[in-house]
């Protein structure tokens, strides 16, 4: 559909049409802003904000429209502002990476990619040509085939976005957590509903009764810009939400560190006073920064070798091997006193000395490392 290329009159009504639509379209862009920046689950809430810079483009044709500026300056005509097929999967990308940190699949955006396509491509044209194939292909032929695809676009990801939903009360159950963020979800999958019914509405009354222009539309996109606007202050308010892909990552590389750890223990690596985290690294065939981050949960590395070469030193001790404690740290690859001292009091809440002379037992687990 061509954008309005005439006034609705010189009452003021096309001031407070504009007016309104520019302050949800400016709203919605700071939300969107404000999204962006956000710390918590940053791939969700920066689906959501490029949600909300697409509401705002779908208000902005009827801002310039119901202001005058398409009369003054028809060139603006088919500018791409308007990507109403993009709507359905940057919200279900946005509950998708929420629910399951995972992205969508690229066919996705083919639609949404389609429809910019073609008006950019329309939009350089001289201005008499491009009304010339609005008449004849826009308005008979793509017009229509475009409002389908919009409601079959927001019907298909309303049910999308409910499956996932669906996968993600499941995720904050098992943990025993808020089903809060799970319900926002559900508000959002149900904001489709008015929209897709407004939309249906105005296609069954273009069907049956007559042809709507841009100016009919006004109390739909007033609606669009509400809904827009809520959906973006909920997720503002949920911006930390759990997400499932931080805490299974997490979950995964504390697993991935007990694993090396346990190589650390077995192949006795720990008794070399000079091992590094880059030696390390290449022994478990991986580089210095994925050990680090699977060691993070665990304390660290020189944490996790201090333990080590400390239980050693206590199964060593209980044995009776303790008498010299200064060789017994160089022999569990301690490079000093002083650094034997403070690992195995981290370690057992004592000094050496200490430890021996209370006569105390190291844990099963302990023993292991001798």
């Amino acid at each position: 559909m061509a954008a309005p290329r005439r006034n609705l009159g010189s009452d003021g009504s096309v001031g407070a049409w504009s007016t309104a639509l520019f302050v949800l379209a400016l709203q919605a862009l700071a939300l969107a802003l404000v999204l962006w920046f956000s710390n918590g689950n940053r791939q969700a809430n920066r689906l959501l904000a490029a949600l909300m810079i697409v509401i705002a483009g779908l208000l902005t044709p009827f801002i310039l429209g119901y202001a005058g500026a398409y009369d003054a300056w028809p060139r603006l005509t088919f500018a791409p502002f308007s990507i109403p097929l993009a709507v359905g999967p940057l919200l279900y990308a946005h509950v998708q990476a929420l629910a399951s940190g995972r992205r969508i699949a690229w066919w996705h955006w083919i639609a949404p990619a389609v429809q910019f396509g073609w008006q950019a491509v329309l939009f350089p044209l001289p201005t008499a040509m491009k009304f010339r194939i609005d008449a004849a292909v826009i308005e008979p032929f793509l017009s229509p085939v475009s409002s389908v695809a919009v409601l079959a676009s927001m019907a298909a990801y309303g049910v999308a976005c409910w499956r996932a939903l669906q996968r993600y009360e499941r995720w904050l159950a098992e943990r025993r957590r808020q089903l809060r963020p799970a319900r926002r979800i559900r508000w959002l999958t149900f904001a489709l509903v008015p929209l897709v019914a407004a939309r249906a509405g105005y296609s069954l009354f273009e069907a049956l009764v007559r042809p709507i222009n841009y100016f009919d539309l006004f109390g739909y996109y007033i609606l669009l810009g509400l809904v827009g606007l809520w959906l973006g202050l909920e997720g503002w308010r949920q911006a930390e939400a759990p997400a499932p892909a931080a805490e299974d990552e997490d979950a995964r590389r504390s697993d991935q560190g007990a694993a090396w750890i346990e190589r650390l223990r077995a192949q006795g690596w720990w008794r070399d006073a000079d091992l590094s985290l880059a030696d390390l690294a290449r022994e478990l065939g991986t580089n210095a920064a994925s050990l680090s981050r699977a060691l993070a949960p665990h304390g660290g590395f020189a944490a996790v070798l201090g333990g080590i070469r400390s239980e050693a030193a206590a199964a060593r001790i209980a044995a009776g091997q303790g008498d010299d404690l200064l060789r017994l740290a160089m022999d569990c690859g301690f490079g000093s006193k002083a650094s034997f001292n403070r690992a195995f009091r981290a370690r057992f809440g004592t000094s050496p000395s200490a430890f021996r002379a209370d006569g105390a037992k190291p844990t099963e687990g302990e023993m292991l490392a001798r």
